[in-house]
């Protein structure tokens, strides 16, 4: 398998090693290897040097084993960002679009996300064919994420793909399901040791030893089967066995000091000076030694070979080879000898020929060793936000890091999707002091309820224009990111037409880019119509949002907040089933990903408060009030505000909570400002009394809703103004108002079917809505679709009341305008088809739901499939 320089993956880290020259054919243990077919997991355990790479990789050889993959782990991998990047790009051999698979793993960097991913690898490896997977060197798997995401996988991996771990420790994974099913094949260090006979021809056949029988037989029984121990001894030529005997601790550290002591001066230095690559070949030690050609390369690396050096040839082909850990670990402490300035300019070296070849990672390694940060970035830079450049740049001084403002917001990602709040909180800190109250700063503050707050209550956010967005140092993905953030700063500053625009953008923006910015640019869109009452379009977005949801490369980690907006719209509606659906998929989501953060436990808890209370079981909503309040004592009451209306709704809001809201509320600018906060501070300021105020402040909401075509404030406000008016005495005057103020609430509503207001206040204003209802003045002028409404509302507060006229018959074009409304289009699309303008569609589907006594498309598609007006 090839790969590009644009793969930015060490690619001889995925070559399956070549098997030593003249390995010895270990019949016992190919025995044992030969089941792996009916194996899930081959574990294969043995301290350093006993022969663990050259078992499998003679076995491989031996028994013609295909589709047939490889990853040498290292401390570089052992997170799990890098390692899934590995296991990945190894296992993408398997298929013709070798990287595709890769390119969808690299976007998806959120560990949260990573299940989902490993869902959509899993479903990807089930094939009729056998597929192997070699992981070496697994004993460097410390991590728990990753930890957590391989048993994940192991637990749900497809029967025809078989994984080898190599190890000098005992498996950092469970693997107990696996050893009950009976997919579970362990050798230990025991069986890895040589028999006497096998140890013998490996003196004779592979080490090409030419001494008596005798000797050879003394030193392959001091050596108890240790195949390490056997070379190592043979390349120092001792053949002592007091040091053999310790199997692989003393003796490796002295033979290999003995074995390096004996070698010439320019084989020292070669090695000393190599010992930090990751591989070498030709090309490498050419520019990074003096006085180097391609001949004394070869020269060089056949010696050591011959002299039984711990030398693995990982590309026989292009003749690459890399040293083994036994020489490693030793060659380490030879380099740390060297002085920092020769240390540093073969860091320098090395680093700069990685780059020209395009192994990006390896060059990173090379620079940050050097402390080169200023290289470190650069290269960074120019890898353009893979995930791969992230561990470095979190490495990387933060005062440093802080010169490159994308770069450093990267990294504060990077820690975010990490859940390493304490380094976020360094980053955080580190913006404010480098970029001050700045429009750089202002992208990262949307976090600080995350790292910094404890009643969470998210920060004010700060709207940037356009020109201020595009003028940002980052690129399009990230400039979408922060139109989404912009769109959410402009709900709160009341700017909506800017916010909807914002979030179109954001949408426009990363389509085609970033799947999961288009995805929380639609669910952010959809929160703007909320806001503003626009309830079908917001229902239309969170459709584009389930489309994007359900794309392959998409992760169900981040669902809640697609569910938890998905509920508000269905509660809004009275689509009470709905919600409760959408509610369980969002804890079941958050008990499978172990979804732990307070907003999220904070948002859950108060949406089963609602839907309680909508179903009416009052107690369990206080309850749930009450479980919020005594898990988050410092909670603040600001974030409670739709709870604390809907309390007073029903004559349960207690004393100290709204006092507590009341005082928050008037220190609280930016809330203070905001049409419900405003809402709500009217129907407590009328509760006390202060009724004048109660209705200036009613009355300002209404103007501003108005203008600002904010449908759902001006539903909720008149209502609220009604509730207040039904207190007063002059009756005539009140009814009057009071029934403009209805039908004008009725108007807004009926659209997009905003009922819960409605329901909300029922106990105040249900007589007079069945007063309304009766009017023949009512009946005679309000458009068919609102009356239909207006007994939707009746009937959702509990009172069932009699058809009011007759059903009409629909005329020809109104029949044929439901039957274009069936086919799901516009009513462009059906303008267009009938040669009709819209107004007139708009105006026969007014009059279908006044006759059906519908208030809806698709409540008039049943009920005219009902009534035989369409075929079904």
């Amino acid at each position: 398998m090839s790969f590009s320089s644009d793969a930015l993956l060490l690619s001889t880290k995925l070559k399956i090693p070549a098997p030593r020259r003249n390995y010895i054919c270990r019949k016992a243990l190919f025995e044992k290897l030969s089941d792996c077919i009916d194996m899930g997991v081959v574990f294969i355990s043995g301290g350093a040097g006993t022969g663990k790479t050259t078992l499998l990789t003679s076995f491989i050889r031996e028994a013609g084993l295909k589709n047939v993959c490889w990853v040498s782990m290292d401390a570089s991998n052992a997170n799990v960002y890098s390692f899934w990047m590995y296991f990945t790009a190894a296992a993408s051999a398997f298929w013709e679009e070798d990287e595709a698979f890769l390119d969808i793993m690299r976007a998806n960097p959120d560990p949260s996300h990573m299940e989902g991913l490993l869902i959509m690898l899993i479903n990807r490896l089930c094939s009729e064919e056998d597929y192997y997977m070699v992981l070496d060197d697994v004993q460097y798997i410390k991590d728990e994420v990753l930890i957590k995401t391989l048993e994940f996988f192991l637990k749900s991996m497809p029967a025809n793909f078989h994984l080898f771990f190599l190890s000098r420790e005992d498996p950092p994974v469970y693997l107990g399901p696996l050893v009950m099913s009976g997919r579970f094949l362990y050798i230990d260090g025991k069986q890895m040791k040589l028999s006497f006979e096998e140890g013998m021809s490996f003196l004779r056949d592979t080490l090409k030893l030419t001494e008596g029988e005798e000797e050879l037989a003394k030193l392959n029984k001091y050596a108890e089967g240790w195949i390490g121990g056997l070379q190592l001894s043979v390349a120092a030529g001792q053949y002592s066995g007091q040091f053999l005997r310790a199997g692989g601790g003393i003796a490796a550290e002295y033979l290999t000091h003995e074995l390096f002591e004996s070698l010439a001066e320019r084989e020292k230095t070669f090695l000393v000076r190599t010992s930090f690559l990751s591989y070498f070949d030709a090309a490498i030690c050419i520019e990074l030694l003096e006085d180097y050609s391609v001949t004394d390369f070869e020269e060089m690396v056949e010696e050591l070979i011959r002299k039984n050096l711990f030398i693995v040839c990982i590309d026989e082909e292009n003749r690459v080879y890399r040293y083994h850990n036994i020489l490693t670990e030793y060659l380490a402490e030879q380099f740390k000898k060297l002085s920092d300035k020769q240390k540093k300019e073969l860091y320098k070296k090395a680093a700069a020929i990685f780059l020209e070849r395009g192994d990006f990672e390896e060059a990173l390694g090379g620079y940050y060793a050097a402390r080169e940060y200023d290289s470190v970035l650069s290269i960074a830079k120019d890898m353009d936000g893979r995930i791969e450049a992230w561990g470095y740049l979190d490495k990387v001084p933060v005062d440093k890091l802080m010169s490159d403002a994308d770069l450093a917001a990267q990294c504060f990602m990077y820690n975010l999707g990490n859940m390493n709040m304490e380094r976020c909180r360094v980053l955080y800190d580190k913006f404010r002091e480098y970029y001050g109250d700045s429009d750089i700063f202002h992208i990262v503050q949307f976090a600080e309820g995350y790292i910094t707050h404890s009643d969470l209550i998210l920060p004010e956010y700060h709207a940037l224009s356009a020109a201020q967005i595009e003028c940002l140092p980052f690129g399009q993905a990230a400039k979408a990111m922060i139109l989404v953030e912009n769109s959410a700063a402009l709900i709160e500053q009341m700017e909506y037409g800017e916010a909807e625009n914002c979030a179109l953008k954001a949408i426009q923006t990363s389509k085609g880019i970033n799947i999961f910015v288009e995805f929380f640019g639609y669910t952010q869109l959809a929160q703007v119509y909320e806001e503003i009452g626009r309830m079908n379009d917001s229902l239309a977005c969170y459709v584009k949002a389930d489309e994007l949801f359900c794309h392959p490369s998409m992760m169900s980690g981040v669902g809640t907040s697609y569910y938890f907006g998905l509920v508000g719209i269905y509660m809004r509606r009275m689509e009470l089933e709905e919600a409760k659906k959408a509610l369980e998929d969002s804890r079941a989501l958050m008990n499978s990903k172990h979804i732990r953060m307070d907003v999220a436990r904070v948002t859950l808890i108060f949406h089963e408060a609602e839907l309680s209370l909508l179903y009416g079981d009052k107690e369990r909503c206080v309850l749930k009030v009450e479980e919020i309040l005594k898990e988050y004592p410092n909670l603040s009451r600001l974030t409670l505000g739709r709870l604390i209306y809907e309390l007073d709704c029903i004559g349960k809001l207690p004393k100290e909570i709204e006092e507590k809201f009341i005082a928050e509320l008037e220190t609280a600018s930016s809330y203070r400002a905001q049409p419900f906060m405003r809402l709500l501070r009217a129907r407590l300021l009328f509760k006390r009394g202060e009724s004048g105020e109660a209705f200036k402040e009613t009355d300002d909401i209404m103007t501003f809703s108005r203008l600002h075509k904010n449908k759902l404030r001006l539903i909720e406000a008149g209502l609220l103004k009604v509730v207040m008016l039904s207190f007063r005495i002059e009756k005539t005057l009140r009814h009057r108002e009071i029934d403009n103020l209805l039908k004008e609430a009725i108007h807004y509503a009926w659209e997009d079917r905003i009922l819960m207001p409605f329901y909300l206040e029922r106990e105040a204003i249900i007589t007079l809505l069945k007063e309304l209802f009766m009017k023949e003045e009512v009946k005679a002028t309000m458009p068919p679709a609102e009356l239909s409404f207006l007994k939707d509302i009746l009937n959702t507060c509990g009172v069932e009341m009699a058809e009011t006229r007759e059903p009409e018959t629909l005329s020809e074009r109104e029949t044929e305008v439901l039957m274009e409304l069936a086919q799901g289009i516009t009513n462009r699309e059906i303008a267009e088809r009938l040669c009709i303008s819209q107004a007139t569609v708009k105006t026969h589907v007014l009059s279908i739901f006044g006759k059906l006594g519908v208030s809806s498309r698709m409540m008039a598609v049943e009920e005219g499939r009902k009534k035989g007006l369409i075929s079904r």
